[in-house]
Parts: C-alpha cells; structure tokens; sequence
C-alpha cells in the first residue's frame, strides 16, 4: 500500500481486494457447474438416444457398475441438472450482490482519495 494513503483508505482497498477475490471465486463455482451441466445434457441426450436393450453403465469413482434401472439413472441426473442450475442462480444473486458492493466501495474510495488529495493540495 502507498505510505500517503490514510488508513482508512488502505483498509477500503484490501475490502476491495476481498471482494474481486471473492466474485472470481464465484464465476468459477459457475464455470464449473454450467461444464456440469452441459456433460449432464450430453449424457441424457445419449441416454434417450440408445434403446432399452443396451446395457448402461455407470461410474462411481473408480468403480464401473451396471445400470438396472435406465429411467431412474436419467431422473437421477435430471435433479442432478436441476440442482445445479439453482446452485448457478443462487451464485448469480451473490455476484450481483458483490459486484454492488464493490461499486459503491470503489465510488467511496475514489471520493475519499479526491478529498485527501485535495487537503493535501490546500495545505502545502
């Protein structure tokens, strides 16, 4: 942090940091469930594409075992799907609400910083 920059300032800037850290953490969490989901669609699109006679299989970790129940493994994965789209809208809220925050934060830093600089500027 600069030396002439008042500790309120200073204080401003790290709570801005944590806020960027905090927002790109999010977009990732998204990034990551919308390539879930999209695998999730591609599987179910392939699920309804063979017939009931193919065996299915499915991997739980390093376990490969087969699939009875065909219709239950694709309801499975819809709510799976399901599931992760809420969790993405519930991220979305929160970023919006962080990116909001750091607005306002980064509009009171600028101000404050526009006052010091100009106290300094007068009292030279």
């Amino acid at each position: 942090m600069e030396p002439n920059l008042s500790q309120y300032i200073q204080n401003k800037l790290k709570q801005a940091q944590q806020l960027e850290a905090q927002i790109e953490q999010i977009a990732t969490q998204k990034y990551q469930l919308d390539l879930r989901i999209k695998e999730i669609d591609k599987t179910l699109k392939e699920l309804q594409s063979i017939g009931s006679e193919t065996p299915v299989y499915k991997s739980v970790g390093n376990v490969l075992y087969r699939v009875e129940d065909k219709q239950k493994l694709i309801d499975d994965l819809s709510e799976q799907k399901e599931l992760s789209e809420i969790r993405i809208k519930t991220l979305e809220k929160r970023q919006k609400t962080l990116e909001d925050k750091y607005k306002e934060l980064e509009s009171l830093i600028q101000q404050k910083y526009q006052e010091e600089t100009q106290r300094r500027g007068t009292s030279q």
